[in-house]
């Protein structure tokens, strides 16, 4: 059975989709045996275009769309990358329309927790990229989810957006998914030598537990996205690559799985 991840922050720009793929390919290349689903619920549709290509929207019956509709979804919904053992669900313009869908149903928080039921014996790791927002459907990763990742950047607004996540899980802990579990926050696009970082850190970590890897920022990843190549194909020694790898790492044992090979 697939281990679920959501991958989650209200707040645009901290890095998240950039996140979701970086671990997908992480994964992916490094547990060449295990099958990888990144599941891209942001109507952005960033991390479809990035690993799919085209400026054409998706058709919703082949799209993440369609996997709201159903319980049961089809081998349609399941798009190839470039790497053998990692495929997408891609999003779609027509996403939209899923909210208003949600929100009026009894069923609205549970309907994408039903559909991965009959994925979850294809793959072993499912990773969820949300949209920028607390909406109906990123409730639905956190009631789909066993763990959830928050990628963030050190702000006070940030801080804001992170304690409404943590209500936000506290609730579906009550209601919905008691099993759900915070990794904890992932800082991107960082560089702890500021005053600010040492001096918001502490205050970070009184609402969220700080993993102990972060992600630097570097022009290799828009580079990378650019070219739509992963990040460990564009520039493997790059910082960034080696920090998604050492975040990989960080991860892994809550999925029962052993180390990267290469690695302490």
């Amino acid at each position: 059975m697939a281990t679920v991840l959501s991958i989650t922050n209200q707040k645009g720009g901290v890095a998240k989709t950039t996140t979701s793929l970086a671990l997908a390919h992480a994964f992916a290349r490094f547990f060449p045996e295990k099958k990888i689903l990144l599941i891209d619920l942001d109507s952005q549709r960033n991390a479809t275009s990035i690993l799919l290509g085209g400026a054409k929207d998706i058709p919703p019956e082949v799209s993440v769309h369609a996997l709201f509709q159903a319980s049961k979804p089809t081998s349609a919904l399941l798009h190839q990358t470039a790497v053998p053992n990692f495929f997408i669900i891609p999003s779609s313009l027509h996403l939209v329309e899923v909210e208003s869908q949600l929100s009026g149903a009894l069923d609205g928080f549970f309907k994408l927790k039903d559909a991965l039921e009959g994925l979850k014996n294809e793959f072993d790791l499912i990773l969820l990229d949300c949209p920028p927002s607390l909406s109906v459907i990123t409730i639905n990763a956190m009631v789909a989810a066993d763990f959830l990742l928050v990628p963030l950047q050190i702000s006070k607004f940030s801080i804001d957006g992170i304690q409404n996540i943590r209500d936000a899980v506290s609730t579906v802990n009550r209601r919905y998914n008691a099993n759900l579990k915070i990794l904890g926050g992932c800082l991107t696009l960082h560089d702890g030598r500021t005053t600010l970082a040492q001096a918001m850190i502490p205050e970070v970590e009184k609402i969220l537990p700080i993993l102990k890897t972060s992600i630097p920022r570097s022009v290799a990843v828009e580079e990378a996205h650019l070219l739509r190549q992963d990040i460990f194909e564009y520039a493997p020694h790059n910082k960034v690559a080696v920090a998604y790898q050492n975040l990989a790492q960080e991860l892994v044992p809550h999925f029962g799985w052993g180390a990267i090979e290469g690695m302490p």
